[in-house]
């Protein structure tokens, strides 16, 4: 069970990086600043990685309460990736079709813990 989910969360979270990379290298490409293609790549990968997390990855219907706080979650990313494009992109001087990717694999750990904390349903703690 933990090797399928892995599986899945992997390539859910594959098609959520492609998302973004798409975005935030299109935005480049056509002159828009990194915060604007992270801002619309945010909007766009919060809304395809719940729906798809929830479904395949975890299992667990759709609920609204879930998807705000999968967003909160999914909002620290904001500025993680507004700082690792920072420094890919604007202090190693890297392009962005390099700076980008490298960015995205920076924040993965986090995403991880952040979406399932998010969709998963937490157990209440019982005080004895």
């Amino acid at each position: 069970m933990i090797a399928r989910s892995a599986l899945i969360y992997g390539a859910v979270s594959a098609i959520c990086l492609a998302l973004h990379n798409i975005v935030v290298i299109g935005g480049d490409g056509i002159g828009w600043p990194y915060p604007a293609s992270i801002l619309l790549s945010f909007s766009l990968s919060a809304a395809t990685g719940y729906l798809l997390h929830s479904l395949l990855t975890f299992g667990v219907p759709l609920q609204m309460r879930r998807f705000v706080r999968y967003a909160a979650a999914m909002s620290l990313n904001i500025p993680l990736a507004l700082v690792a494009l920072w420094a890919w992109h604007d202090l190693a001087g890297l392009a962005m079709i390099w700076a980008s990717p490298l960015a995205t694999l920076c924040m993965i750990v986090v995403n991880f813990l952040l979406s399932r904390w998010a969709i998963v349903p937490q157990r209440p703690t019982r005080v004895t």
